[in-house]
């Protein structure tokens, strides 16, 4: 038996979904998540978006006093995960490893605007904290108990930054540094400073009404759809796993991560170093299908489809969620992992919904739920800075 990361609990936070099994019925159904909101526009122009409207449980907590808000969604995110995989006092090296690309923005949007707008006494004590990009691990961790000489890390390499916790939580575990690992990501980018960045890029829309942005694989719209949510999933060796008896939800057969290395404001527009990692992390595996980061960018979008048919050909699928959930940054590729779980459990791969696929027509792009038995499923995500990753989620291991 290989020293084999495996899957045994898997959490998710996001707009219109409580917990795994509301998931599961978007992503069966095709059901798409966004909401329009007034007022975030520079003029006051609304947006479509993924907000969670509902009132945290995790904010009523007076244990969590203080806590930014990405970290009660990775609290939220993190206790449906151990939950699953059944984790209590674990005597153990633990790891807890959290991505993310906007954790903190609101916070310290809110505490600059109360000190140059003569509000300096309404700023918390604890601002320090609330402010501190390392307050999603650490929080996270502390909470629930998990962090007292362990190892607990917070990794911002943009939107890939789920993917590559992942990746090291996988490197570390089957390299027998540690044995349990909580690795995830929680974001939340309805800002003022994230979304003036896109809106000044022409990556979002504002007015637009829902299913008229955000709409992968196709050419006519170009825009995406700016998300908060959270996403964790628990990995463990497969044999300790089994000696534990616990349930294998899935197995981590193939990770890799690169960056494109060129200039912090461009990406590689030949998708060279991205197809690298596709190519390292597939290696010999017949890939099912491809579980693909494309959210509506035409660039990004156009990489995706591209490297999927060079590695894997036409007959392969490949689906993108984000017309259904739209895309929550760093919490993404988590999100599509746990997308490829219940995949590969329930046998079905999940539409590419919200789109037209104009200018995508020589893809196989799977346009409607499609019944079939799961394998092996890509899952490939990059983000700012030129940071690429491909995951390989399967239904065994590799012996």
């Amino acid at each position: 038996m290989k020293n084999e990361s495996v899957i045994t609990g898997y959490g998710i936070k996001l707009p219109k979904i409580q917990n795994r099994h509301h998931f599961e019925q978007v992503l069966k159904n095709g059901i798409c998540t966004h909401s329009v909101v007034s007022g975030l526009g520079p003029n006051k122009e609304s947006m479509v978006c993924g907000i969670i409207e509902e009132e945290l449980e995790e904010a009523r907590d007076k244990a969590l006093r203080g806590y930014p808000r990405a970290c009660l969604l990775g609290i939220a995110a993190a206790k449906e995960a151990i939950e699953l995989a059944k984790i209590k006092n674990p005597q153990t090296r633990v790891a807890v490893i959290m991505g993310t690309s906007t954790s903190s923005l609101p916070e310290i949007e809110q505490c600059s605007y109360r000190y140059r707008n003569g509000q300096y006494k309404k700023i918390s004590a604890l601002n320090a904290g609330m402010t501190n990009i390392h307050s999603l691990s650490s929080g996270v961790a502390n909470y629930l108990g998990l962090g007292s000489g362990n190892l607990v890390t917070t990794i911002s390499n943009g939107c890939s930054s789920g993917s590559d916790a992942i990746f090291l939580g996988k490197t570390l575990l089957e390299n027998a540094i540690v044995d349990l690992c909580i690795v995830g990501a929680s974001e939340t980018p309805l800002c003022d400073s994230a979304i003036a960045s896109f809106a000044k890029q022409k990556a979002i829309r504002f007015n637009a009404k829902i299913g008229e942005t955000g709409n992968p694989f196709s050419k006519n719209n170009g825009s995406f759809v700016i998300s908060e949510g959270a996403a964790v999933i628990v990995l463990e060796r497969e044999k300790q796993a089994k000696q534990a008896n616990k349930e294998i939800y899935g197995y981590l057969t193939g990770a890799a991560s690169n960056n494109d290395g060129v200039n912090i404001h461009q990406m590689d527009k030949t998708g060279a170093q991205l197809f690298r990692t596709f190519e390292e992390a597939v290696g010999d595996k017949v890939i099912t299908y491809t579980n693909s980061q494309a959210l509506g960018l035409d660039l990004q979008d156009t990489i995706e489809a591209a490297n999927h048919l060079k590695l894997c050909g036409t007959p392969t699928p490949i689906t993108s969620i984000k017309g259904m959930i739209g895309h929550p940054f760093a919490a993404s590729g988590v999100v599509q992992v746990i997308s490829a779980l219940l995949s590969i459990k329930n046998k079905y791969i999940p539409l590419t919904a919200n789109s037209d696929f104009s200018g995508f027509e020589l893809f196989n792009i799977v346009k409607e739920t499609t019944y079939c038995d799961i394998q092996h499923v890509a899952v490939t995500s990059h983000g700012y800075g030129g940071n690429n990753n491909t995951l390989v989620v399967s239904k065994e291991g590799t012996r």
